[in-house]
């Protein structure tokens, strides 16, 4: 179930973001969509809020491939645990760089084209930012990111998610296409309608 912003203007309802944006993009013409709804205490916050998240979205670029980077820390850890156990240091990076190279090359194939998505990413960039939950799932322990529900959330509990997921935006994308912080927080503000 999706969750999105609504902004009341003299045509009706518009999405409050690029993301609402999208979700409404994907109803059919026509569709009936029910839903409750509450009033937000600070829609500007919540503009802000997305505005930050869609440049950070634009700027990032995937890499990696297709194996995660908990994965390829797993695979190097184990590595480095058997070479301090020989006393043999770096006689395994060989093997682990062709290993990965390998499970790259495979998922590849299997997944040959993997979209870029706007939700994963803010859901990603909030774990980044320490607002996480662990879950137990068939494939074991994984972090899910916390719901940044308004109807659940004052300004008080936003603020410091604003400023974590700011700060894991800054040290993950937006620090290698701007000068300062200051600099991507202007960006922000001319993508958004709040300012």
């Amino acid at each position: 179930m999706a969750e999105l912003a609504l902004i009341r203007t003299a045509q009706g309802l518009v999405p409050a973001t690029e993301a609402d944006r999208e979700v409404t993009q994907k109803w059919k013409l026509g569709q009936v969509i029910h839903g409750k709804f509450t009033k937000m205490r600070n829609a500007k916050f919540h503009g802000k809020f997305f505005s930050m998240l869609d440049l950070a979205w634009e700027y990032w670029e995937p890499v990696g491939g297709l194996v995660p980077r908990q994965e390829m820390r797993g695979i190097r850890g184990l590595a480095k645990f058997f070479e301090a156990a020989s006393g043999k240091p770096g006689q395994l990076s060989h093997a682990v760089d062709s290993y990965i190279a390998h499970l790259e090359t495979e998922r590849a194939e299997r997944f040959p084209t993997v979209e870029k998505s706007r939700e994963a990413f803010r859901e990603w960039v909030t774990i980044e930012a320490g607002h996480f939950h662990l879950v137990r799932t068939p494939d074991g322990v994984r972090k899910e990111a916390k719901s940044i529900s308004w109807a659940n959330m004052d300004d008080t509990a936003f603020e410091p998610l604003y400023r974590d997921v700011f700060n894991a935006c800054w040290r993950l994308v937006l620090s290698a296409h701007f000068e300062t912080e200051d600099a991507a927080l202007s960006a922000a503000d001319q993508i958004g309608s709040y300012a």
